[in-house]
């Protein structure tokens, strides 16, 4: 079981769904967790009846199990426990996260990969970083030297006076390591609209989006999954083959 953890105050609903299930269709168990404040899942994610009701729940939605209203691992655990699953059958817990909270209860300084999900909206950054201030503190109290090791990921649109080097200045004071090169998806090339379409099909939909998120969504599953680009690729198109004959 690996845990990896999506941090900041930036909307990661869509891209955390979309990673899970390219993951998902390698043949990996997976369980993404919205562990956000606004559970954006309860939402935009459809459930069997009556079970929207219930404070915490497991639902299958497009290929991918979704964890919502649980308030640490122990929590799902147990859940999974009353409904005969095995929690060490899934290969990759997903957490999706804007909380301090929640990066102290699933252990996020422990977790196999963290991503910083920002876009260049100044209260983004500033609040996001507020995250991995208490992320590195949470460290430092188990490893007075650790360093966290950190992927940034950022949405970005088409404004030339955008600081791409931002992040890194106003967090050089903390014990980061900022892993590999950036993440770049698009903000304001008809992906946020694919997004919402995708909300109303009741799918995590990536045939319609960009040339340019496609390629970071490869790199960001490169980066979880250990697999080959060009054989993630692979998956990615059969995933949207798949898809086109099941709509």
């Amino acid at each position: 079981m690996k845990c990896i953890g999506f941090i900041g105050k930036a909307d990661k609903t869509e891209l955390v769904g979309y990673v899970s299930k390219i993951i998902a269709s390698t043949g990996r168990k997976v369980i993404m967790l919205d562990a956000t404040v606004n559970q954006k899942t309860r939402y935009t994610i459809p459930t069997i009846d009556g079970m929207e009701e219930q404070s915490q729940y497991l639902v299958q939605h497009d290929g991918v199990e979704v964890a919502i209203g649980f308030s640490n691992m122990l929590e799902l655990k147990k859940y999974l426990l009353s409904k005969g699953e095995d929690f060490n059958a899934y290969d990759y817990v997903i957490v999706d996260t804007d909380q301090e909270e929640m990066i102290d209860e699933y252990d996020l300084r422990s977790a196999n990969a963290n991503f910083f999900v920002t876009s260049y909206d100044k209260w983004c950054i500033h609040k996001g970083i507020e995250l991995l201030r208490f992320l590195c503190a949470q460290k430092r109290r188990t490893d007075p030297e650790g360093v966290v090791n950190i992927h940034k990921v950022v949405y970005f649109s088409d404004i030339n006076t955008a600081d791409s080097k931002y992040v890194e200045r106003i967090s050089d004071n903390l014990p980061i390591a900022w892993e590999g090169v950036q993440l770049n998806f698009p903000y304001d090339h008809g992906d946020l609209s694919v997004n919402i379409q995708n909300q109303y099909a009741n799918k995590f939909d990536i045939r319609l989006l960009s040339k340019t998120y496609k390629e970071a969504l490869s790199k960001t599953v490169e980066i979880i999954a250990g697999d080959d680009i060009q054989n993630i690729k692979k998956v990615m198109k059969n995933v949207e083959r798949v898809t086109k004959f099941s709509v």
